[in-house]
């Protein structure tokens, strides 16, 4: 399967709630964490064994463990050793922290999910043991799956032989749940690589659960590499055979392969992702000052009106953080459209982020600021700034230097920007700093048009036209529309 056909499918399954992801072992070792090869190659050099030449991995483990009479003080200090916590995890943890996926699953014992979705303020009701499936944490954003156990429980954690033998004896709710998923959900497999002993389960799973119908699933798989030295010609060839056929062959299992060179492609594809989904989403950032004569403030109102208005009717959701007089501008003009429906979905439509006048103790106020609106701006794929003036007290307003920031972030996360500079303020400014390149304009329209956007005495419905240009070329297909630098 092509990338962009992965990202167009998954990008509605996150949408519509039928997204679940299952990482593996590969998308921690970028962390610095060991394979299991790795893990286990000290316990086997103690048995008299060459790692490398070892296909039954769990019957490594389970060998030290005999030896040792049964106990797992050598495999518990190996996990503890080789899995300490990490202060950050990497760009794939993050990018799906931010998504809107409800189920992980993983093989690993690490804690680089819990890490990255702390990191995104995200709770993470996280299921280790078979106990945990009995009881759900109503307020987490989504559930975490370790079913092979976790370096917080090292004494029970499944590496041995044994452990995957009496497994549907031991963690039953694991496999309950996941054959559950893997009919109703559309997964996709990061950085597994389908070798885990525990793959018969998986796999017996998704047979029992598909018969010849169900859900698509996907992979992103790497294709081999050449290697050097003697035979490395005649090795590649055979892999890239081998390569073939195991991909055709997952393929009995609704499993569709996204095939990359390198590993970091996956944060890219998931990046594409994001912003696709995010491209559903418009932000209006923007403030006016409420002690502002009143014809001024009446334009300002019905300009952002106007624009909640055309980004409902083009079915976006309004992202917004009330903004003095253009917030709630905007949002009534969307109100107007959503309202008007058959069957109107409020949360479908609106995403509202009031700025929290309270900071929460212990956090710096510029911090709490900066990480609110980077997670505000990141919900949406489009940015408009309207307006941008606050008061201060003084004879008269001045630039909004929240606004400015949120262009800031919008930027930083490769959002499209929109700026009314006829509006003033921030909006103006940040108008002024994207015109400096000649040739610039947003997606849909040209230059003369983007020039429009900061003519004074610019109609509210002349720009919701514009406005609408643009998101009409947000929603068409691939490389049909015009990305900004």
């Amino acid at each position: 399967m092509e990338a962009a056909e992965f990202i167009e499918r998954w990008a509605k399954s996150l949408e519509g709630g039928a997204a679940a992801v299952f990482i593996g072992a590969g998308l921690s070792r970028r962390a610095g964490y060991p394979d299991w090869r790795t893990l286990l190659a000290d316990i086997a050099k103690e048995l008299g064994l060459d790692i490398e030449a070892e296909h039954d991995l769990a019957a490594v483990a389970q060998y030290s463990l005999n030896r040792a009479a049964r106990k797992r003080n050598k495999l518990t200090r190996l996990i503890v050793d080789h899995f300490p916590p990490k202060a950050d995890a990497p760009e794939p943890f993050r990018i799906l922290a931010r998504l809107p996926v409800r189920h992980i699953w993983t093989t690993n014992y690490d804690k680089l999910a819990e890490t990255a979705w702390a990191q995104e303020a995200k709770l993470l009701d996280v299921k280790s043991r078979n106990d945990d499936l009995g009881f759900d944490r109503s307020w987490a954003h989504a559930t975490l799956y370790k079913m092979h156990g976790s370096v917080d429980h090292p004494t029970e954690v499944v590496i041995a032989k044994d452990d995957y033998e009496l497994y549907r004896r031991e963690r039953p709710g694991f496999l309950q749940v996941l054959t559950g998923q893997l009919v109703t959900k559309q997964m996709l497999f990061l950085g597994f690589s389908f070798t885990d002993p525990n793959l018969a389960h998986l796999f017996a799973s998704i047979r029992e659960a598909f018969q010849d119908d169900g859900p698509e699933h996907y992979a992103i798989v790497r294709r081999p590499k050449k290697g050097s030295g003697p035979g490395a010609k005649k090795r590649f060839e055979t892999e890239k055979v081998r390569h073939a056929l195991w991909v055709e062959d997952l393929q009995r299992y609704g499993i569709q392969c996204i095939e990359i060179d390198e590993y970091e492609e996956i944060d890219e594809i998931l990046r594409a992702v994001e912003l696709k989904l995010a491209g559903r989403s418009v932000f209006v950032s923007g403030s006016y000052p409420e002690s502002a004569p009143n014809d001024d403030r009446r334009h300002i109102e019905e300009m952002a009106r106007q624009i909640g208005r055309e980004i409902a009717r083009r079915e976006k959701r309004l992202v917004s953080g009330f903004g003095l007089v253009v917030g709630s501008a905007a949002i009534a003009g969307a109100l107007e459209i959503i309202l008007a429906g058959p069957a109107p979905n409020l949360e479908r439509g609106l995403l509202l982020r009031p700025f929290p006048q309270a900071i929460p103790k212990g956090m710096a106020k510029a911090v709490f600021h900066k990480r609110y609106r980077q997670a505000m701006v990141q919900q949406a794929g489009v940015s408009i700034f309207i307006g941008g003036l606050k008061d201060t007290g003084k004879a008269a307003p001045v630039i909004a230097d929240g606004v400015l920031e949120e262009f800031k972030e919008a930027q930083a996360a490769g959002r499209i920007v929109v700026p009314i500079g006829a509006t003033g303020g921030a909006a103006r400014e940040i108008w002024k700093q994207l015109a400096k390149d000649a040739a610039w304009a947003p997606p849909g329209l040209n230059r003369k048009e983007f020039e429009q956007l900061n003519k004074d005495g610019l109609a509210p419905v002349d720009a919701a036209k514009l406005i609408d240009k643009v998101l009409k070329a947000v929603d068409a297909p691939a490389g049909k529309g015009k990305k900004q630098p």
